[in-house]
């Protein structure tokens, strides 16, 4: 009898959790372009942010296979060439490539995202951070929209034209928001966008051909090129790291 209770009140658990789930999806129009956002609840235990590099430039279907991420959205700006990102990159506490340039969205050790601003050829201290993209144009700050790239020393003036475009952003209750465009928009009309989801810090991530964002096992945007690093949220199942439990082929079992 106990261990039924005890099934019933794990099942009753998992219910209740995805009732409300930590990662959603929004598609909306701002002005006159169409936008997919992905949401998703930073103050969840089950949500996870990271940080992937791959070595050479891979498709997405490709960069997403091994770990099957909830969502996955275009990381920093790189040489199409060879895939080498322009900022730096930190993955799991380890820096694996360097730019020292622009804006940072970085996720510290305790799984809070945050979003700060760098000085032009300088290091950053990574070590309150497990997992970090930096080379982004700032968008918002403080809840306003104000992007300056050329401030930032970006010369190219494909960043502050018009373009498909995908960006980060953190929200005044702490959601972490991914949102993309394949219409071709502004700096500014893309934060604008962002404003109406209620975000008051974000950077603009690579766009144009790279322009990406995958939602529970489908791209939402697809990609005109390979791509060599993402932005990516994990979700944990609400009996994942339950005691004495484990996950086998979408169920649990005791150990």
């Amino acid at each position: 009898m106990r261990k039924s209770f005890a099934w019933l009140g794990l099942l009753a658990l998992a219910a209740a959790a995805y009732a409300d789930p930590a990662i959603t999806h929004v598609s909306f129009k701002s002005g006159k372009a169409y936008y997919h956002a992905v949401v998703s609840d930073l103050t969840s235990d089950r949500v996870t942010v990271q940080a992937v590099l791959s070595p050479k430039l891979r498709s997405i279907h490709d960069l997403t296979a091994e770990d099957q991420p909830e969502a996955a959205i275009t990381g920093t700006f790189f040489n199409p060439r060879d895939g080498y990102p322009v900022g730096d990159v930190l993955v799991d506490g380890k820096l694996m490539a360097e730019g020292k340039r622009g804006s940072v969205l970085a996720i510290d050790w305790a799984g809070k995202c945050h979003i700060f601003d760098s000085d032009f050829q300088q290091q950053v201290d990574w070590l309150d951070y497990r997992y970090a993209l930096r080379g982004t144009v700032r968008l918002i700050r403080d809840g306003k929209v104000a992007p300056d790239p050329k401030s930032q020393k970006f010369r190219d003036p494909r960043i502050w034209g018009r373009a498909r475009r995908t960006a980060a952003g953190i929200t005044s209750s702490g959601k972490l928001v991914m949102i993309a465009t394949k219409n071709s928009v502004t700096l500014s009309e893309l934060g604008r966008a962002m404003r109406t989801l209620d975000v008051v810090d974000a950077v603009n991530l690579d766009g144009g051909g790279s322009t990406c964002l995958y939602y529970r096992g489908k791209v939402l945007i697809s990609p005109q090129r390979r791509l060599s690093n993402l932005l990516v949220v994990q979700e944990s199942t609400p009996l994942e790291g339950y005691p004495g439990w484990m996950k086998v082929s979408g169920w649990v079992r005791k150990r």
